[in-house]
């Protein structure tokens, strides 16, 4: 699966399912709230959950890619 840095939370959520649980164990375990999901999902970014989880951009990368995430940037 391959996912762009600029999509949405939501939209790469609705690409990939499993991509909330990563995203869960990194620390933005309000992603599993459905209403979270469509609220902050769509206008969260992964540079944006980065930086408001304090979160290196390379740990989120790697995090996906051990998931067999591809982020294209």
């Amino acid at each position: 699966m391959t996912i762009q840095m600029q999509d949405t939370v939501e939209e790469i959520v609705k690409k990939c399912p499993e991509a909330a649980e990563v995203l869960k164990s990194l620390g933005f375990d309000q992603i599993t709230n459905p209403i979270m999901l469509k609220t902050m999902g769509k206008i969260m970014t992964l540079p944006k959950v980065s930086r408001a989880k304090n979160v290196p951009l390379e740990t989120i990368i790697d995090a996906f890619s051990k998931s067999g995430i591809t982020i294209l940037e």
